[in-house]
């Protein structure tokens, strides 16, 4: 009976360990190429599409360091913001304060597109002409914030959310931007595309620098230096809580299992 009643024991956590520990969906990883250039591609269309028109708006390239920051930080699976982002030193090498935005949802439904949409539509909460805001709109400001020129993005899957109750096996989106937005003005100024950007290449209205983008070189030097994962601590959810509780929970049942059938059965042996 004892017998019986470890191994049910050990089937079931064994069962509940695959069934609930990680039901994580495919998400990309800040180094996935695709993922890099469908972040870059929204945030430089919706940049690029805004009205009135701007003069000075800069076509946006990727930078690693922010993307490393987001991911430490969507890690900790809180739909909150990063709590070192005007602290210097702690989350760019170059740029302070930083910039950012968080979308949370359900992870079978997330898409780069989806999130960028969301945070653009905001745009019909806001009045260019008075730069006033009727309900929420600092994401949108902050895509289409003419002096940011870096992003990064990490998107992390989360069983649950702090502070979004209810929402289960979620993607957590979050995006980083040098410099950062949302300073009490205008996000940009209106007129025709580029002719606020002096000598600089006009792409798509958006205006290009290549000096600007030699930059990320320099930053990824610095990379290798850089505390990110010293001051960014990732957390370990409920379900990784439970995983590292029951594995060697399910190694001692293991072996008191095996010590339980060798004194009944002194003659069985276990390879």
């Amino acid at each position: 009976m004892k017998i019986r009643f470890f191994f049910a024991a050990l089937f079931l956590l064994d069962l509940f360990a695959c069934c609930h520990a990680y039901p994580q969906y495919p998400l990309p990883d800040i180094e996935d190429a695709k993922f890099i250039e469908d972040c870059v591609t929204a945030h430089n269309n919706f940049r690029s599409k805004v009205n009135p028109p701007a003069s000075n708006m800069f076509r946006m390239s990727w930078d690693a360091a922010l993307a490393k920051t987001a991911k430490a930080w969507a890690k900790k699976c809180k739909f909150k913001h990063n709590i070192y982002l005007k602290m210097p030193g702690k989350v760019h090498p170059t740029f302070t304060p930083v910039g950012e935005n968080i979308w949370t949802g359900t992870a079978t439904i997330f898409s780069v597109d989806a999130a960028l949409s969301s945070w653009f539509n905001e745009v019909h909460s806001y009045d260019f002409n008075t730069n006033s805001c009727t309900g929420m709109c600092g994401h949108y400001t902050q895509v289409v914030w003419a002096e940011s020129y870096k992003v990064g993005c990490a998107v992390h899957f989360c069983n649950t959310v702090e502070n979004f109750p209810g929402l289960v096996r979620a993607a957590h989106f979050v995006c980083d931007y040098g410099p950062a937005g949302n300073y009490p003005r205008k996000p940009y100024k209106a007129g025709r595309p580029c002719s606020g950007c002096s000598n600089e290449k006009c792409v798509d209205k958006l205006c290009e620098n290549t000096e600007r983008e030699k930059l990320i070189s320099t930053y990824q030097i610095v990379l290798n230096c850089f505390p990110i994962t010293e001051d960014l601590h990732t957390s370990c959810d409920q379900y990784c809580l439970s995983v590292s509780i029951l594995r060697p929970l399910f190694l001692v049942l293991s072996a008191g299992a095996v010590l339980l059938v060798q004194q009944r059965f002194p003659h069985t042996f276990f390879y």
